[in-house]
C-alpha cells in the first residue's frame, strides 16, 4: 500500500447564487437521506461527499445538498476519517530531541545603581 500526501483544496466561497444552484441542480433532495427538502422551511446546507482535507474538490459539481440532522454526524465521520489518515501517516514520526544546554544556575541579579544617589549599606551605618 503506498501512501501519497493530498494537500487540502482551497475552499471557494459560497454564495447565494452558487448555493441555489446546487440546490436545483439537486432537486432539493438531501443526497444522505433522500429527504426531500422545502424551500423556505427546512435548514440545509452546501456539502463535499470527499471532505477538502481529504482531498475532495470544490467544483460545483461535487457539492450536493444535505440536510442539517445529516451534516453533523457526516463532518464528524470526516474529522475521524482524517485524524486516522494522521495518525497511520505520523505513526512512526519522532519529534526531534533538542539538545541539553547545561544550566547556569539561579544568579542573583545585581542591584540597580542610581547616579543619583549613592547605595547605602547596613554594614556602612553601623560603623
Amino acid at each position: 500500500m503506498t501512501l501519497e500526501f493530498i494537500p487540502p483544496t482551497p475552499r471557494r466561497k459560497m454564495t447565494r447564487a452558487r448555493a441555489a444552484k446546487i440546490f436545483l441542480r439537486e432537486q432539493g433532495c438531501c443526497y444522505l437521506c433522500s429527504r426531500k427538502l422545502r424551500v423556505g422551511v427546512d435548514q440545509y446546507q452546501i456539502e463535499h461527499p470527499t471532505a477538502l482535507a481529504l482531498g475532495g474538490s470544490d467544483d460545483d459539481a461535487d457539492l450536493r445538498v444535505v440536510c442539517i440532522d445529516c451534516h453533523k454526524p457526516k463532518t464528524k465521520q470526516d474529522a475521524a476519517a482524517k485524524a486516522k489518515r494522521d495518525r497511520i501517516v505520523t505513526a512512526g514520526w519522532q519529534r526531534p530531541v533538542k539538545a541539553k544546554r547545561p544550566s547556569r544556575g539561579f544568579r542573583k541579579p545585581e542591584p540597580q545603581r542610581s547616579a543619583s544617589r549613592p547605595i547605602v549599606r547596613r554594614a556602612d551605618l553601623e560603623q
